[in-house]
């Protein structure tokens, strides 16, 4: 998740930043947090990061209490809370809702501000590089070409013309001296808008279609209980130490974990894993199984969803 670029003075204002996010793991996002807020002590109070892994009540608490003006998720966290908002649960005065990581769409985009009554902005990062391309007034992401090369490439690594959505994308870190990307694969298809875009920018407006992964919903004992890919594909990368993996739903409490040929030896341990965190959510009665197909890749794209949902309610 991408870190937005500080407004000017944000916090001498009574302003606070909250960031819902995997601060587990070693991601840019939290990493900044968490050098902002021991380099500059007097900003803490006023910046904190908050866990996507717990249980949503413990999340809506939390950020009740801190009260946060600007917030920034995932988009599928953000859905989350807003339902939580619409419900009465969640009390924000939210000024801004920052979104990225994941691809955030109109309909998306328009019931996140009607929830929380206020401005929705889409930032487009990664962990290989914070800032990839911020939005002018008109949310058009601009690509901050001075700092980074973007190649939208075919699926034999040819560029595309502007206009035509990419197969993936090729990144190089202009400013990364420590240790260089060039041309790394970071999977995301953007289309680059062939006309100039009216708020006059000259650097590159682009859309983006990056990970389109499903909220599951179990069935637990007090109700149903709504998972974000991100929470879950973070205990299955960390925790369980798996990189080739597709967790599918498959029933109201019933899960299938479909493994690369290289992690099958991690199985059994992946499902403890899985099943432990599902336990801390009250889910203990859903049923982890090891699927013996491999990971199943999108038949147009060729992408991979990780966490898909295959049943409805």
């Amino acid at each position: 998740l991408s870190v937005a670029p500080w407004p000017a003075g944000p916090f001498l204002a009574g302003k606070r930043y909250a960031m819902v996010a995997a601060v587990e793991g070693h991601f840019a996002g939290i990493a900044t947090i968490e050098r902002l807020r021991r380099g500059f002590p007097l900003l803490a109070p006023y910046l904190r990061a908050f866990s996507v892994l717990q249980p949503l009540p413990e999340l809506v608490g939390q950020l009740n209490r801190y009260r946060p003006t600007l917030l920034a998720a995932y988009p599928t966290v953000a859905e989350l809370l807003a339902e939580e908002q619409a419900a009465g649960r969640l009390k924000l005065a939210l000024e801004e809702l920052w979104c990225g990581g994941e691809s955030l769409g109109e309909a998306t985009r328009a019931a996140l501000a009607a929830a929380f009554r206020c401005r929705v902005r889409e930032a487009y990062g990664a962990s290989e590089f914070l800032s990839i391309a911020w939005p002018c007034r008109y949310d058009r992401l601009h690509v901050n070409a001075d700092w980074v090369l973007l190649e939208g490439v075919d699926a034999r690594g040819q560029p595309v013309p502007p206009g035509v959505p990419s197969h993936t994308t090729l990144l190089t870190n202009l400013a990364n001296r420590v240790q260089p990307l060039l041309r790394y694969d970071i999977g995301d298809s953007i289309t680059v808008l062939p006309e100039p875009c009216p708020c006059g920018s000259a650097l590159p407006a682009i859309t983006v279609q990056g990970r389109c992964d499903d909220v599951l919903s179990l069935a637990g004992r007090s109700g149903r209980v709504k998972l974000t890919p991100l929470a879950l594909a973070t205990v299955l990368e960390d925790d369980a130490h798996l990189s080739d993996f597709q967790l599918v739903q498959t029933g109201a409490r019933r899960l299938a974990l479909r493994l690369g040929a290289a992690e099958r030896a991690r199985a059994d341990a992946a499902c403890a894993v899985l099943r432990a965190y599902l336990r801390r959510l009250d889910l203990a009665g859903v049923r982890v199984d090891v699927d013996a197909a491999p990971p199943q890749r999108e038949a147009a794209s060729g992408k991979l969803r990780r966490v898909v949902r295959a049943v409805a309610d």
